[in-house]
């Protein structure tokens, strides 16, 4: 066969391949957005704002997931050292190394993918890489540990290997990180004043030199309940807190809010600009007498140190209703997981309510599961647990299987 005739027919194979490909990935596009087209989702544009109105039906009814336990770090070492003994923060790498913070002694250990202990980082401490208290951590894309010190109020630096880089102070109260970009990061910031504990809540983009470059907005931030005595004055977290909840899509630049005693999720792209809502009909779970009795039972009020707060925690209202939603989730393929105050038990397990909505913001799954997730990497989900046998912390992971 000639030679030129051979190349000729092999570029039209792949071009043919190419174009095969092409129009399954439109056709497979089509039928999925067909299937959207032909749900009840109502979508109009307010003021530019794209704004989803999702049935309480999901899209896939039917669909569910199960978490498969594939690691588990916990125990004792073979010194008879406790592995994990007060773990508090988690966070997962793209190399799906482990980063566990423990508030006892302040400092972060670190695990590889198979769960064997790698080093540890910082100390506790007021000095250059040392912590008070850890309140936020994040790893990069080129490996850069952030670490956030709620008492220090200031963030720390560390590269690769947990050798300490700088550091700089906040002005005001940070809270917590919502998404880390290559030189900045987006972040929840809490603002304390007056006899208040909590009194505004903004969302700001800082680079790493702590320099404020961008403004998202105020929210509304969790508010105590405030007993006076005297000259003291005492904060108790209430049964419900009115509170703006977030999330980040660290692949997409997006990042999600919402109030949790309202179902509409707001999304902003990684300018800080409000581009979609979305919503579904919600009908709220009742706070009972027996939630009454278990927050109380929890509070241990009868073991306050006063007599004072114990009678007050005793004589508090109860609310009537609980919030709708209590966190929020992103995961690898960009869905969105809420998790609301749904649960019911079933063969002994007590299952949480997930909606699931998709990177477009339809409504398409609801799963009921036993394993809260806490991070999702890689298509599997890590969280912190306890194990009622021994009373050992470990950090659980789970693959994550669609069915």
């Amino acid at each position: 066969m000639d030679s030129e005739l051979f190349r000729k027919g092999c570029r039209g194979a792949r071009k043919s391949k190419s174009l095969s490909l092409i129009f399954l990935v439109l056709f497979w596009s089509a039928c999925h957005k067909g299937q959207k087209s032909e749900s009840n989702v109502r979508v109009e544009f307010i003021d530019g704002v794209e704004c989803i109105h999702n049935t309480g039906t999901p899209l896939h009814p039917d669909k569910t997931v199960t978490f498969v336990e594939d690691l588990s770090i916990s125990g004792e070492d073979k010194d008879g050292n406790i592995i994990l003994f007060k773990p508090r923060l988690l966070f997962v790498d793209d190399n799906e190394n482990i980063y566990i913070s423990e508030s006892k002694d302040q400092v972060i250990k670190v695990f590889g993918s198979d769960g064997k202990y790698i080093k540890k980082i910082g100390a506790q401490g007021s000095g250059p890489g040392e912590f008070k208290s850890v309140s936020s951590l994040v790893v990069t894309k080129d490996r850069q540990l952030l670490v956030m010190d709620q008492t220090s109020r200031r963030t720390s630096f560390f590269d690769s290997s947990g050798r300490f880089l700088k550091s700089f102070q906040w002005r005001t109260g940070y809270f917590n990180f919502i998404m880390i970009k290559s030189s900045s990061y987006i972040i929840s910031e809490i603002v304390y004043s007056g006899d208040r504990r909590f009194d505004q809540l903004f969302v700001k983009e800082v680079d790493f030199n702590g320099k404020e470059i961008r403004f998202s907005g105020e929210f509304t931030p969790p508010e105590p309940k405030i007993f006076r005595q005297g000259k003291y004055s005492h904060f108790i977290i209430p049964p419900v807190m009115i509170s703006s909840i977030f999330a980040g899509d660290q692949d997409r630049g997006l990042f999600y809010h919402c109030l949790n005693n309202k179902y509409i999720i707001e999304v902003y792209d990684t300018s800080g600009k409000l581009f979609r809502k979305i919503d579904r009909p919600y009908e709220p779970v009742p706070f009972t007498d027996k939630d009454a009795k278990e927050y109380r039972a929890r509070y241990g009020y009868g073991n306050l140190p006063n007599d004072f707060l114990s009678k007050a925690i005793e004589e508090m209202e109860m609310p009537k209703l609980k919030s709708i939603v209590e966190r929020m989730y992103v995961d690898d393929e960009g869905n969105l997981w809420i998790r609301t105050n749904e649960i019911k038990e079933e063969e002994d397990k007590v299952l949480t309510a997930f909606d699931i909505f998709d990177s477009d913001g339809y409504y398409f799954a609801k799963v009921w599961t036993a394993i809260i997730p806490f991070i999702f990497k890689k298509g599997k989900i890590y969280r912190m647990d306890t194990d009622q046998d021994t009373g050992y912390e470990s950090l659980k992971r789970y693959k994550v299987i669609w069915e």
